[in-house]
């Protein structure tokens, strides 16, 4: 499309503006309704102890630059905190201090109000997702002028994604612009190679490394484009002995300059805690024998990057934490190759999907992969999606957000696409209304958003939950819908860390995840009782069937101990290798060491078989928010 000559840079900056006030705007009222969303619990009170206490112990698994800057606004106005007294403090326990952080202490009858805390600090993450909304846009217009930029920016402000997670204390948003950034800092570095640009991507590297792990994958990805650039570039500048220096020199300060600032967010100290006394616990995260962990270890017995940073790191490459991910109604430990090109697929405005496709088949057609733009935007999702596509961790569509400002600044490619044509003009502008539409339908429960490939919100259960679908968040719908009923209490099986309680759901407890009131007794509904639970403990995920299994035929003196020993070490054999073991009654029977009469008489005793059988049989009466199903148990025969 031509720049007519009304598109000014003062009419772009104001264009630009309202878009990402926009953004602003929908996302600041949505993050209202929500409760605190399951690593929120976590997050935010961990980043308060960062900034009050200097103290990195709670939640190191994750870099502190999120944390820290979202509870920017909490430190500056005194807010209190849990105590640093407390059991929990002393011993790390991120999700006990982050409870009583945001709801007060556990034997307290009155709850704090948790909203005091989460929206100033989700505003701080939502002003993350402006910033990032701003680099697509000048990173576009840079490439494909101003009409591009302004395509860019408006499926970034479109993208339900991006809405979801501007909203939330978590590492996913950050970790976005930090890839972002640190990209188009090369990009522009590669434009004129001077030091100054060379500090710039060293500092943007710096922040991305301090906003998630993953951003390592910065280093192969940086040096790759770094090559390719080289490349292309030695007819127009040959490769001589000075130039190489040069470029090295330039190499050596961005490491240097991303390594200071790396540590500067630790505080140029190495150890987690200035207390003495505490001790991160590296034996369960650095016992593991890989190349990553050995790595790890390396560096801390060296100290050469802050200890808390390495054990996030240790933590992430070795598998620490075994999750059962859930696709299709299966569950798995190993997780599979499609959970995320299939997320992607499922989470993607379909217009969206349509326009991306269309600009990447014309421009392999037109440059023939000569064209570095595109080698600079698409290379780095190739690279990541590779990566997350080869891990065991298949936990949520979220983990894909730094892929997605790459996206939407190759998209602005269709500005050019479209010049000096109505029809593909036309075609442009209907795609983005198609996005809007998505969007719009999903306000204001952008994080539950699934498109028609998906089945929509009502669908989207059948293929995804967890963090797709049902993070916790959903708790002041619930509120609402027992006011319109009447209801006083409700039975809750409850997917999430956030206190029923803080936000007005009397509840008796069927199975909370955590459970941070374990001496309440658990009891199951009555007939025409209503039965409140959770989209992801519905599909059965987390409610540890074989773990239930195991213990109740243990008490009924079904088997030996030993049976359930020999399980779990085919487990850990199989996961090795990618696979999953056969469920553990499954095994028993298979095996001869149960027989299916008894196998079957245990299992109907367990909360998990009650669970599916609720899913399987009874039809919901009522949904809270877009993640809990409410159901009207049957009266007795």
């Amino acid at each position: 499309m031509e720049t007519p000559r009304f598109l000014t840079r003062p009419m772009q900056a104001v264009l630009v503006a309202v878009l990402l006030l926009g953004f602003l705007g929908a996302a600041s009222y949505s993050l209202r309704l929500e409760s605190a969303t399951f690593d929120e619990t976590a997050h935010l009170p961990a980043g308060l102890a960062y900034l009050e206490r200097f103290d990195f112990r709670m939640n190191p698994e994750h870099p502190p630059l999120a944390k820290a800057w979202a509870a920017l606004p909490l430190r500056l106005r005194g807010t209190e905190a849990a105590g640093y007294d407390s059991a929990a403090w002393r011993r790390g326990d991120e999700w006990t201090f982050g409870y009583e952080t945001l709801n007060g202490p556990l034997d307290a009858a009155a709850r704090r109000d948790p909203m005091r805390f989460l929206v100033p600090a989700r505003t701080m993450i939502v002003l993350l997702g402006v910033a990032l909304g701003l680099v697509v846009f000048l990173w576009s217009r840079s490439l494909w002028g101003p009409w591009g930029g302004l395509l860019s920016v408006a499926l970034f402000v479109l993208s339900p994604t991006m809405l979801a997670h501007a909203r939330l204390v978590t590492t996913d948003l950050a970790a976005a612009l930090g890839f972002a950034l640190a990209v188009f800092a090369l990009w522009r570095w590669t434009r004129h190679p001077d030091a100054r640009r060379a500090t710039l991507v060293g500092g943007a590297v710096g922040i991305a490394l301090l906003a998630k792990h993953s951003a390592l994958l910065l280093g192969p990805i940086l040096a790759l484009l770094a090559a390719i650039w080289a490349i292309s570039d030695r007819r127009a500048h040959p490769a001589t002995p000075y130039r190489a220096v040069r470029l090295a020199r330039h190499a050596a300060l961005a490491v240097a300059v991303a390594l200071a600032i790396l540590w500067g967010g630790y505080g140029f100290r190495f150890a987690a805690s200035p207390d003495p006394a505490f001790r991160l616990p590296w034996d369960a995260v650095a016992s593991g024998s890989s190349m990553a962990v050995r790595a790890a270890r390396f560096a801390r017995d060296h100290r050469l990057l802050p200890e808390a940073y390495l054990y996030g790191f240790a933590w992430v490459a070795g598998g620490a934490e075994t999750r059962l991910a859930y696709l299709d109604g299966a569950t798995s430990i190993v997780g599979w190759p499609r959970y995320f090109p299939e997320a992607f697929a499922l989470k993607t405005p379909p217009a969206t999907m349509l326009l991306l496709l269309w600009i990447a088949a014309v421009a392999v057609y037109r440059t023939r992969g000569r064209g570095l733009a595109g080698w600079f935007l698409a290379l780095p999702v190739a690279v990541y999606l590779a990566v997350s596509m080869a891990g065991h961790l298949d936990l949520g569509h979220r983990h894909l957000a730094p892929i997605y400002p790459f996206l939407f600044v190759a998209a602005g490619y269709a500005a050019r696409i479209a010049a000096g044509s109505r029809l593909r003009q036309a075609a442009v502008v209907a795609l983005l209304a198609g996005a809007g539409v998505s969007t719009f339908a999903a306000a204001p429960g952008y994080l539950a958003y699934f498109n028609l490939l998906g089945g929509g919100k009502d669908g989207g259960r059948r293929h995804l939950v967890d963090s797709n679908l049902d993070w916790g968040q959903d708790l002041p719908a619930l509120a609402a819908w027992m006011r319109r009923e009447g209801l006083t209490a409700v039975h809750l099986a409850y997917f999430g860390t956030a206190d029923p309680e803080a936000y007005g759901v009397r509840f008796r407890k069927v199975v909370l995840v955590h459970d941070f009131r374990p001496r309440m007794p658990s009891s199951w509904p009555g007939p025409g009782e209503a039965l409140a639970i959770s989209e992801t403990l519905l599909q059965g995920v987390y409610l540890e069937p074989d773990r239930e299994f195991a213990e109740a035929a243990l008490r009924a003196g079904a088997i030996p101990p030993s049976a359930a020993r020999e399980w779990l070490a085919l487990r850990d054999r199989l996961a090795v290798d990618a696979r999953d073991a056969p469920p553990f009654d499954r095994w028993l029977v298979a095996t001869g060491r149960l027989g299916e009469a008894a196998r079957a008489r245990i299992a109907a005793t367990l909360l998990s078989t009650r669970i599916a059988g609720v899913r399987e049989r009874l039809a919901p009466v009522a949904r809270a928010g877009d993640s809990i199903l409410i159901y009207r148990l049957p009266d007795a025969p």
